[in-house]
């Protein structure tokens, strides 16, 4: 998908919304600052990518789930005021603005946050999630992009509906085209949920397990290691377990382990039930680990900086990863080509010990199964079972050769011993 076209400052679309300066740039869209001329009021607006607001399909479904989301009056959601089309095709959406930045913003600030802090944010998206759901919306994309914190501190979840537009398919939409058709995994990679890949499906487990990674994020630095490529790092999610915090970094209690766990079960039916679950689950480990609620740091500005973090989560499986923002101590991202032993020695002591329980000889094995051409972490997900599959097969070839190398070093070894005991048995005594 191309990046959205710009929109210059002092435009006023629909006659009423004025755009002035550019806050983010993500991969369905941008936001602005802007003025609500008639009522007069700073706002947010968030202008819709030209080839979206040109399928018919997708405008419907924009629509309706605005519409939805508009309805989601509380305090830790980013408020819908309006959604409109311009006269010259332009799609928006006018949102509370929220003075302040993103989560990721405060992750970057911060490198990771204090147990205390991260379960009043984990505690304050969760909220937000459960009113949502209570009114059957499910978000599909929670990640520290989404969520913005307040210069006072306070966590809103953004972008309720957008997602699901993309989403969704409407019952009008015959189109077979899988773009416009909804069979599609949406999100980004680090947070998807294990049915999302494999299935496709997402519902409220789906959006707890995203929000156990942003908590395990906040207490690491950053989320489970997984690989420096989308399907790897999907790969992981369906087949192996996330690791406890505290095999990472030192200080998470292991109360707050096992609340990360229970709510990253691989199988949604073993995950938290629900948000009130989660909630509950958060309120018991408050009390065990002694953890009062902590205020949230607010992002910090930066002298020349323009924009926020571009907010992402669209049609493409998005690692999203950039130098220095996977690592907990400004490094590079995890990848598979890291041995236990160079965890152990970024980390200290014996503070890491596994990779999502990933045997060391399985590491190997993907060493020599990724091709040169490695996919990139934005290609469409349409294709991402082809292409898990083919990194099975190329596993597999792998296994293969080295059984029949060692199968030959065994022969050829027995050869050589047959070969010395019979010379030995024709020396003259």
């Amino acid at each position: 998908m191309a990046a959205p076209t710009a929109h210059p400052a002092g435009t006023v679309l629909e006659g009423r919304y004025r755009v002035d300066g550019l806050l983010a740039r993500g991969g369905m869209s941008l936001v602005y600052r802007g003025s609500d001329l008639r009522l007069d009021r700073p706002v947010a607006i968030k202008v819709l990518d030209t080839t979206l607001a040109r399928d018919p399909a997708f405008v419907r479904r924009f629509e309706r789930e605005a519409r939805a989301a508009a309805r989601l009056a509380h305090p830790g959601v980013v408020a819908v005021h309006d959604q409109g089309r311009d006269p010259d095709g332009t799609v928006f959406l006018v949102l509370e603005l929220v003075e302040g930045g993103t989560l990721r913003d405060v992750l970057r600030d911060e490198g990771r946050l204090h147990p205390a802090t991260a379960l009043t944010v984990a505690e304050q998206v969760v909220t937000a999630l459960q009113v949502a759901h209570d009114r059957g919306l499910v978000h599909r994309d929670v990640k520290p992009e989404n969520v913005l914190v307040g210069s006072d501190g306070s966590v809103k979840v953004a972008d309720f509906g957008l997602v699901a537009a993309a989403w969704e398919t409407d019952g009008s939409d015959s189109s077979d085209d899988p773009e416009s058709s909804g069979e599609m995994v949406l999100g980004t990679v680090a947070y998807l949920a294990p049915e999302q890949v494999t299935e496709g499906r997402a519902d409220a487990r789906s959006d707890l397990y995203a929000a156990g990674i942003v908590l395990f994020e906040l207490l690491t630095g950053a989320p489970p290691p997984g690989g420096d490529d989308a399907v790897t790092v999907a790969r992981r999610h369906v087949h192996h377990d996330v690791p406890p915090p505290s095999t990472l970094v030192g200080g998470v209690p292991r109360a707050l382990d096992r609340l990360v766990l229970a709510a990253t079960r691989r199988d949604p039916e073993e995950r938290l039930a629900d948000a009130r679950a989660f909630l509950a689950a958060a309120r018991g480990v408050r009390i065990d680990a002694d953890l009062p609620f902590h205020p949230v740091p607010p992002p910090r500005r930066r002298a020349g900086r323009g924009e926020s973090r571009p907010l992402r989560g669209t049609r493409l499986l998005d690692l999203d990863t950039g130098p220095g923002d996977r690592s907990p101590r400004g490094g590079a991202a995890w990848d598979d080509e890291q041995d236990d032993d160079d965890l152990d020695d970024r980390w200290d002591d014996d503070r890491y010990d596994h990779d999502w329980d990933v045997d060391p000889q399985e590491d190997e094995d993907e060493d020599e199964s990724v091709p040169a051409g490695r996919r990139s972490p934005d290609a469409p997900v349409d294709d991402v079972d082809v292409a898990i599959a083919s990194i099975e097969r190329r596993r597999a070839r792998a296994r293969s050769r080295r059984l029949l190398s060692a199968w030959l070093v065994l022969i050829g070894v027995a050869t050589m011993a047959a070969g010395a005991a019979g010379w030995g048995l024709g020396l003259p005594g």
